[in-house]
């Protein structure tokens, strides 16, 4: 089995019962402190972290690739500070930069080829450590709205008809599809302090996706950000409207001549996501409902 060496650690690039070991890509070669071999406990082709200035006031996102290293010392170790001071030798001493350090954690960031790698340490206990890195990495979305939609349906899952306009992640299986030709659905969204109730009515469908890997297991490669991320692109690419925007939530629509997509995407986790979608014809059309606020 190949090893290879992560900044701050050494570990084997494989997820202990997983199967995509040949998956993960080369990162920078830096020392492990004592040698220990940490234990990567997540990867992502696209993700984000924050990290905190110096100050501790102010915060920013990368994103790119990434990774999270856990690793573990014998509960007698007990030395965090020590480890610290070698860790932030090892940042200066590769022409890093460190944005901040205080007792539970590490916000660093290394020139690599092509930008930066953006690192943020836990030193969560005296003999627990976690590392976690993003490699800057340009977002490429795979999603496009109004193309043919191919899709493959779950063993167990009878087909239905697509919804319009919709596009999907390469690799998304339907795990669950139901269909309707006409049904209710309403969402709630805030905007200048108020909010409001969107009820809608037409053909229905509630889909879930898996993202599959090679082996036909769930890629837990593609995080929740890379799907919303690219949902949110396409949408705006496609002329839409993002009616609601949050963690693992996206409401949009699609308007047209004939008839308006209503969609509302959840992704509760890396490789998983559902859809709910309304084709709603301007017959059918009402106004949204505000439920909380005063108009003036």
């Amino acid at each position: 089995m190949k090893k290879c060496l992560l900044l701050l650690f050494c570990f084997l690039p494989v997820l202990p019962g997983n199967s995509q070991e040949n998956a993960y890509p080369e990162v920078p070669v830096l020392s492990g402190y004592q040698g220990n071999a940490g234990v990567i406990t997540k990867y992502n082709f696209f993700n984000f972290l924050t990290l905190t200035d110096q100050s501790g006031e102010n915060n920013r996102q990368s994103t790119g690739q990434y990774w999270e290293v856990s690793y573990i010392y014998d509960s007698a170790f007990r030395q965090k500070d020590k480890f610290a001071d070698f860790a932030e030798k090892l940042i200066v001493e590769k022409g890093g930069t460190l944005y901040f350090r205080d007792t539970s954690s590490i916000h660093f960031a290394v020139p690599d080829s092509g930008g930066n790698l953006w690192g943020k340490i836990l030193l969560t206990s005296n003999s627990v450590y976690k590392l976690r890195l993003i490699k800057e990495k340009p977002f490429e979305n795979t999603v496009v709205m109004d193309s043919p939609a191919e899709l493959t349906f779950d063993d167990y899952v009878i087909p239905v008809e697509l919804p319009p306009r919709l596009g999907f992640l390469p690799n998304s299986i339907v795990t669950r599809a139901d269909q309707s030709k006409f049904n209710h659905y309403s969402f709630t969204y805030t905007t200048d302090n108020k909010t409001y109730r969107q009820k809608l009515m037409g053909p229905y469908w509630d889909l879930k996706m898996e993202i599959q890997d090679e082996n036909g297991e769930v890629d837990k490669r593609v995080s929740f950000v890379q799907v919303q991320e690219s949902y949110y692109r396409a949408v705006m690419k496609a002329g839409g409207n993002i009616v609601k925007n949050r963690a693992r939530e996206l409401i949009f629509n699609l308007p047209g001549d004939d008839f308006t997509v209503w969609g509302r995407l959840m992704a509760t986790m890396d490789g998983v996501y559902f859809i709910r979608i309304i084709q709603q014809f301007p017959a059918d059309y009402q106004g949204p409902e505000l439920i909380y606020g005063e108009d003036k």
